[in-house]
Parts: structure tokens; C-alpha cells; sequence
């Protein structure tokens, strides 16, 4: 799986990173940081590398329910996929529980007889494709839009979350679910070893 490989390179670059040391005029430029390693984690851009990686695995889960769906209606080609009169532009992308008749979990069941809800990962795959929606679309910025999908799909508010304290008055970069990437990766595999 592509992210299991972005994941594994996270510490080759950052070790790369920190081995690239600043030089006093470069510090004019970059502050008081010592190497490369150090500006990029407090800049957060190993943050927004992790973004990237949850954005490809939302697209893994995309491509992977779209695969399946060709493999049970025996469609050897996108083009005879696109010509499925019940398969919508980014379809494999909707299987939120909000994403009723014109989401990807009504699909399965009514065009190839799988319950996706029977899954015992649907729930986890559903939260990557919320934050991957997070990222790929605002960049991380939370916004009341998530926060009411992510309280719906989850149970837990996060508006109280101290990190929030400044919002809405004050952009905030919600960089939470990164720290669960790795599991979630491992989740999306359980998830289609499930549908094999």
C-alpha cells in the first residue's frame, strides 16, 4: 500500500533533513534553528507531510472499494464502469452514514449484495475519509462543518478540546488525527482483508 511506503520514508527524510546543518548566513534567513530537520518540525511541515499521507490513504480506500465493485460486477475497464448508471462521480469516496442513496454503502449493498456496514472497520475507514476530506479540501483547517461530521460519525465533541480554544475566532490547524495514522493504515487493510 502507497502509504505504508510514505510512512516507512518519514524518518529517512527527516534523518536527511537533519543532517542538512544551517550555516550562520542561512540562520538570517531561518532563525535560530540549527539544520534543516529542525525548521521543517517546527515549521510543521512534517505535519503537512502526514496530511499527505492521510489524503493518499483516503484515495487507497477509494480506489480499493471502486476495484472491488468492478471485480463483483466483472467490469474489466473504467470505461464500462462509467457506463454503470449507479455509479455517480466519486461515489467510492461517499461512505459516510450521511451519504445515504447517493453514497457508495447503498451501492455495494444494492448492486453486489455486500453490507458494508457489517464491516467491523467501516466506522474507522469512515473517520479517514472525514479527516482526508479535512485535509485534501481545507488544508486542515477545522471547521464547524467537521466538527459536527466528525461528533456524528464519532460520538466525541471536539469543540471543547483545548487546542480549540481560539476557534472559530482564530484559524486552527487540526493536526490530531495524524498522531493515529499508522493505526489507521493498518485499519484500512483490516478493512479490505474483510471484503475478500
Amino acid at each position: 500500500m502507497c502509504c505504508r511506503n510514505a510512512f516507512f520514508l518519514r524518518p529517512c527524510l527527516i534523518k536527511a533533513l537533519s543532517q542538512q546543518i544551517f550555516t550562520t548566513e542561512a540562520k538570517k534567513f531561518v532563525g535560530e534553528y540549527n539544520n534543516y530537520g529542525e525548521y521543517w518540525e517546527r515549521s510543521f511541515s512534517d505535519r503537512f507531510f502526514d496530511m499527505g499521507t492521510m489524503i493518499r490513504l483516503g484515495t487507497s480506500i477509494e480506489i480499493g472499494l471502486k476495484s472491488y465493485y468492478m471485480k463483483k460486477k466483472l467490469y474489466s475497464s473504467l470505461t464500462e464502469l462509467k457506463s454503470d448508471p449507479h455509479c455517480s462521480q466519486n461515489i467510492f469516496q461517499r461512505i459516510q452514514p450521511w451519504n445515504t442513496s447517493g453514497g457508495a454503502i447503498n451501492l455495494f449493498y444494492q448492486q453486489i449484495g455486500c453490507d458494508l456496514n457489517t464491516n467491523s472497520f467501516l466506522l474507522s475507514v469512515q473517520e479517514i475519509m472525514l479527516h482526508r476530506h479535512l485535509y485534501a479540501h481545507n488544508s486542515g483547517l477545522i471547521d464547524d462543518k467537521y466538527i459536527e461530521r466528525y461528533k456524528t460519525l464519532t460520538g466525541i465533541d471536539i469543540s471543547s478540546d483545548e487546542k480549540l480554544i481560539d476557534y472559530p475566532s482564530q484559524d486552527i490547524y487540526w493536526f490530531e488525527p495524524l498522531k493515529k495514522l499508522n493505526e489507521f493504515i493498518d485499519y484500512t487493510r483490516e478493512f479490505f482483508k474483510l471484503l475478500a
